[in-house]
């Protein structure tokens, strides 16, 4: 059983069901169709619930890691494994993962915000207040993110009734035919799927700090299954709603479905999503923020306000020469080929790695014993 932080800085076993779901739910749900269509077209569904399954998967092996470490986190996991040296520098690495994570998901939903409502604002001024923002929140502690979190719960799923209005104009010949792609493309629509579930592996530094860790398995599963739904359902209505040809010249799917829906005191409908959106794309950012700032405390020796800034810091100089739409593609083609690193080989490699240090540390117990 991994070590527990003082219980004043604890959370609920339910509440990781919120702190998970809120940073795999970010601006990429606002995107992803014409990503994960590359390669098996409409039947990119498959796939996509192929990865969603996977995670349970992944999710399993993390928490055998984090069981087998001695303060419950990837931080000590590495030095328990690595040494102090080694086991800092991949720590570190995956601090640098986390950079990624945060410029992804704040460049996508700015350029949202820049493209349909402020054409003519500086793209580093929208950064500096959505970092501000989210900084102000992060000091507040993993309490206080779990409540903004606590609306990213709301929100993607309030977006289910509002695809009722594109399904009454629904074209169900477009999934036909069925089955029409070969492996190899239902694989790369997988990978291309990956994006959008990302953020379960805040779980490697979450896990300290939520009460009866035990208890807490079954709500990161629910977490998965969650995330997993609500894109599958929006996908299944953009499939049916858009053809192929369409899907693959739209660059917000889902905004799009939105402009669809008209009320008499309402025209723009798609501006509620966009503003809404927002707490939805913060919470993913709040998880990342604390996340970095922690590697830092405990890796570097830094205190919690100064990691934090120094992380905010970072995100925003990276984020600055990013001016071209383009650059968007480019690094979520970045984050996805990490991602699948991560996930799917040295999340699977540690746990053979600890196995089999436990299978040995057993025979070695054996022939002592004898």
């Amino acid at each position: 059983m991994g070590k527990q932080v003082k219980e004043s800085l604890t959370v609920s076993p339910y509440l990781l069901w919120i702190l998970i779901h809120g940073t795999q739910m970010g601006s990429t749900l606002l995107i992803f169709q014409n990503r994960i269509i590359k390669g098996a077209e409409m039947d990119s569904l498959f796939s996509f619930a192929a990865v969603g399954i996977s995670f349970h998967l992944i999710v399993a092996m993390m928490f055998f890691l984090l069981e087998n470490a001695t303060d419950g986190d990837i931080i000590s996991l590495h030095i328990q494994l690595f040494g102090k040296r080694l086991g800092s520098l991949l720590t570190l690495a995956f601090y640098g993962y986390i950079l990624l994570f945060i410029v992804n998901e704040i460049r996508s939903y700015l350029e949202v915000i820049h493209v349909w409502v402020f054409p003519f604002t500086q793209l580093w001024t929208l950064s500096i207040m959505f970092l501000l923002t989210s900084a102000y929140l992060v000091s507040g502690g993993l309490r206080v993110i779990t409540g903004i979190s606590f609306i990213c719960i709301i929100v993607p799923t309030l977006l289910i009734p509002s695809l009722y209005f594109p399904l009454k104009q629904a074209h169900w010949t477009n999934f036909l035919p069925l089955f029409n792609h070969s492996p190899y493309e239902f694989a790369e629509s997988a990978y291309h799927s990956l994006s959008t579930l990302l953020g379960v592996e805040f779980l490697l530094l979450l896990y300290p700090f939520i009460k009866n860790q035990e208890k807490s398995k079954k709500w990161a599963h629910i977490a998965v299954a969650h995330s997993t739904l609500i894109p599958l359902i929006v996908a299944f209505v953009s499939f049916s709603f858009f053809n192929l040809q369409q899907l693959k010249h739209t660059i917000w799917p889902t905004l799009i479905l939105s402009k669809i829906i008209r009320f008499p005191f309402l025209e723009r409908f798609d501006y509620i999503y966009i503003f809404i959106w927002f707490f939805v794309s913060i919470s993913a950012c709040c998880v990342g923020l604390w996340g970095g700032s922690r590697i830092l405390k405990k890796t570097v020796g830094m205190k919690a306000r100064p990691s934090l800034w120094i992380t905010c810091g970072l995100v925003f100089i990276i984020m600055l020469p990013m001016k071209s739409p383009m650059i968007i593609e480019k690094l979520d083609s970045v984050l996805t080929l990490s991602g699948w690193i991560l996930l799917y080989g040295y999340i699977p490699l540690l746990c053979i790695w600890i196995s089999l240090r436990r299978w040995f540390a057993n025979r070695k117990g054996i022939h002592n014993e004898s």
